[in-house]
């Protein structure tokens, strides 16, 4: 009668399943923060190429508008806090062929900012850019010489458009609701006044120096 071999198999120890869980949480923790970083990095240059195609927008808008930019980025409906102009298409009447690219991926209010209404962001979809030739600079008589100044001091560069959400995402805006909880050295993205597209420090307590620097 011939002996038949038995194969025994081994399983992993309890240690040597705590050694694989523990290379696992390192090589993660190694790797999220540059898949983060390469996310970040689609998303601001999906943003740039918004803010492109913002500023040749208001360009178009320009020429056939004897040189006056558009009050609203678009319309905004009947939220325009005392200024006219509302209920009116801007960049989306022709100048702006997709809607979306007045949403920046990381805005995570898709459009519908709940602060800084009244001077950067107008109606019910504010989009996710911040616009600074808007009717306070063209209408009111403080907001023409703030811009005169401005556009003096700073000729092409200053800024036109600029987005925080990259910043804010960071910062630890992830909902619907404002919320910064964590610090970041991240910067925004500007649409200059000559049509370039870079980045900067959004401003603590003004916009008179502090973007520049």
């Amino acid at each position: 009668m011939k002996m038949q071999s038995l194969v025994i198999s081994k399983g992993f120890t309890l240690i040597e399943l705590l050694v694989v869980i523990a290379i696992i949480a390192i090589l993660s923790a190694l790797l999220l923060p540059t898949l983060a970083r390469a996310k970040e990095g689609g998303r601001r240059s999906h943003c740039m190429n918004n803010l492109h195609q913002i500023g040749m927008g208001i360009e178009l808008y320009r020429q056939d508008h004897e040189g006056r930019p558009p009050l609203y980025l678009v319309n905004p409906g009947r939220k325009t806090f005392g200024y006219k102009g509302g209920n009116r298409e801007y960049l989306e009447n022709g100048y702006i062929s997709n809607t979306n690219s007045f949403i920046c991926l990381s805005d995570r209010t898709q459009g519908h900012i709940p602060i800084d209404l009244g001077w950067e962001y107008f109606g019910d979809f504010t989009t996710s850019y911040a616009y600074h030739l808007g009717p306070w600079q063209q209408e009111r008589p403080d907001g023409q010489r703030w811009l005169k100044d401005q556009i003096k001091r700073w000729g092409s560069r200053f800024i036109v458009a600029a987005c925080p959400w990259h910043r804010h995402l960071f910062s630890g805006w992830t909902g619907k609701e404002p919320k910064f909880d964590r610090k970041t050295n991240i910067k925004d993205i500007a649409l200059r006044f000559d049509g370039s597209v870079d980045s900067f420090s959004w401003p603590a307590k003004n916009w008179e120096e502090e973007p520049y620097r």
